[in-house]
């Protein structure tokens, strides 16, 4: 243990940006070793297997070694730094990609159980899965060679090698609908929204449940681009056919509910799975809260798991340090990018600060109040 810590110690002293080195990842703005003494002065570390018997002792040997490993073992030390930071961080997840049909449902679920994660912002397909999920449904292992007109004719929805029952998407999107034709006819946020939809779950499981009894906040800025939006369009489209007002979603109070909540929250990290819009919402709380004429303090931690690349010149694959000429991030902030499918990065990462978490948890409470 005072091994760990004192390499947690050294690797503050060490860099302050810690992603990928070279043309495209961090390190680019570390000051120049002063000789060739110094730049061959850490030499890799072969892995041993032997030697790493945890999950945890595993991730943080990738320290010593090269390539995408190392920079999977960066992620871990930032993640540790934001968990035993004395300032107590706020953590925001960005989550994107089909990351509940993959499996990895109980690992974000737990990682807002634990406080891990204090604000999460998700696409509104990870948020639709876990309902789906939440009411009995499962996702099944898809079998080889099947056609996919085949699938269609049986009504079987296919996400790479996961498969879904669409006839259960119809009793999820109806229990959407229902449940909002059961709301007061006016305007919601997402947070407000997903707080009182998962209020009606009862599965320990869903990550939208977990996070209603928590208090943990849950944003949706494309929930129209989602099951989620489906169903409500449902419900919108025969409450005005039979005279009504339907229930409206305002993502514009959900820009004023996020700056509020990163003012309370001060410090903060972020950790971003996969890109699209839950990447830019949460990074885009810093500039949008400057336009608003808001005091807050730029993000000062950040983890990626992303398989996207810069060079495309998108957002989901831009670096931290291109975020950081949009002052998203502090001058000092301390990141690493591992390119790696979130089905593998992820859990390897929680299961290793899990394994730690005599070094951090019980978190203290949250520093936010949700609305």
């Amino acid at each position: 243990m005072s091994r760990y810590l004192f390499e947690m110690s050294r690797s503050r002293r060490l860099s302050r940006h810690v992603g990928s080195p070279g043309p495209s990842g961090a390190g680019r703005h570390d000051p120049p070793l002063s000789s060739r003494g110094e730049l061959l002065n850490h030499r890799v570390g072969h892995f041993d297997a032997a030697k790493n018997s945890s999950v945890a002792a595993l991730v943080d040997s990738f320290n010593q070694t090269g390539f995408q490993s190392r920079n999977l073992g960066r992620c871990y030390r930032i993640l540790m730094r934001m968990l035993t930071d004395p300032e107590r961080p706020l953590i925001m997840m960005g989550l994107a990609g089909a990351m509940i049909p993959g499996g990895m449902r109980k690992v974000v679920r737990d990682m807002v159980h634990y406080r891990v994660v204090d604000l999460l912002v998700s696409t509104g397909a990870n948020l639709y899965h876990d309902v789906y999920e939440a009411l009995g449904n499962r996702h099944y292992l898809a079998q080889h060679e099947v056609p996919d007109v085949e699938l269609r004719r049986h009504r079987i929805n296919r996400m790479f090698d996961v498969y879904a029952d669409d006839r259960q998407f119809d009793v999820s999107d109806d229990y959407i609908t229902e449940f909002a034709g059961g709301l007061e006819p006016r305007a919601y946020s997402t947070r407000e929204f997903l707080y009182l939809l998962g209020r009606s779950l009862r599965d320990e499981d869903s990550i939208v449940a977990t996070a209603a009894r928590q208090g943990t906040p849950v944003f949706c800025p494309g929930i129209s681009d989602s099951s989620i939006g489906i169903a409500l369009a449902k419900h919108a489209h025969f409450r005005l056919r039979e005279g009504g007002q339907p229930i409206r979603i305002d993502v514009i109070k959900d820009n004023l509910e996020i700056v509020d909540l990163k003012k309370q929250g001060g410090t903060s990290g972020v950790i971003l799975v996969g890109g699209g819009v839950p990447k830019n919402y949460v990074q885009q709380i810093v500039p949008m809260a400057e336009v608003m004429k808001e005091a807050v303090a730029p993000h000062a931690y950040g983890i990626a798991i992303t398989t996207d690349d810069p060079k495309w010149g998108g957002l989901s694959g831009c670096t931290f340090e291109e975020s950081q000429s949009w002052g998203k991030y502090g001058a000092e902030a301390a990141f690493a990018t591992v390119s790696s499918d979130a089905t593998i990065a992820l859990p390897l990462l929680f299961t290793a600060a899990l394994e730690q978490r005599s070094l951090w948890h019980p978190r203290p409470p949250s520093p936010i109040h949700s609305p």
